[in-house]
């Protein structure tokens, strides 16, 4: 929390109206902690952040941005550019390792999960302010011997997802063809077919159908 005195400007978006009113409730509760701008979207986030200067950011992960999908890593690699001081709470019912590791990989100093909000968005607050990077109990076991790989396509565990390839899958299992995906990520056909057929490979997964099934089992969707 912020020394005695001192007021925390903080920025909250989520696109769910009753989330922002728990924010705002538990927020309420420090006299230091002051809300100065709300987003319910990611374009929208953009604009605040671009006029109104603040010292935290507290996000939802799952946010409509550039093409409607709810895709939050790109939006929260778009933060990190714009703002690469700006600490940043990421708040997420994703319960996923590789989604946990891909926030961290972008920059994101804290992450609450939404069941956990009241018992520890204070203290991930709390820890972000002094420095330090905040994982919540629940999403811990996800990080266990775990740090930012050098480079973004390298070697991955067999049983873990890489980043990229956890991209492909979401945005696949969405609906949006190899050649869609390629265009929004900027990547080859080529490319994003091998990291399909790699996902598809780890995961022991013969079929699309199974891996919209998977997408949608652990949170992808």
């Amino acid at each position: 929390m912020p020394p005695s005195g001192e007021i925390t400007q903080i920025v909250i978006a989520d696109d769910h109206p009753v989330v922002m009113l728990g924010i705002r409730a538990l927020l309420k509760e420090h006299s230091g902690l002051q809300v100065v701008g709300e987003a319910s979207n990611g374009r929208e986030l953009l604009g605040v952040l671009a006029g109104q200067p603040c010292d935290l950011l507290i996000t939802d992960f799952s946010m409509p941005y550039e093409d409607g999908s709810g895709d939050g890593l790109p939006l929260l690699r778009r933060l990190r550019r714009d703002h690469p001081r700006l600490p940043i709470i990421v708040l997420t019912m994703l319960h996923n390792p590789a989604i946990t590791r891909g926030m961290l990989a972008a920059g994101v100093n804290g992450l609450v999960a939404k069941g956990a909000m009241t018992k520890e968005l204070l203290l991930a607050i709390g820890a972000v302010l002094n420095g330090r990077t905040y994982i919540c109990e629940a999403m811990r076991e996800h990080v266990v011997d775990w740090s930012p790989p050098s480079e973004p396509d390298g070697v991955a565990d067999p049983a873990v997802l890489s980043r990229r390839e956890v991209e492909v899958v979401r945005l696949y299992a969405q609906g949006l063809s190899v050649t869609q995906i390629a265009e929004q990520l900027h990547r080859s056909v080529k490319t994003v077919s091998q990291q399909k057929n790699d996902a598809m490979r780890k995961l022991g997964i013969t079929s699309n159908t199974q891996l919209f099934e998977y997408a949608r089992t652990y949170g992808l969707l």
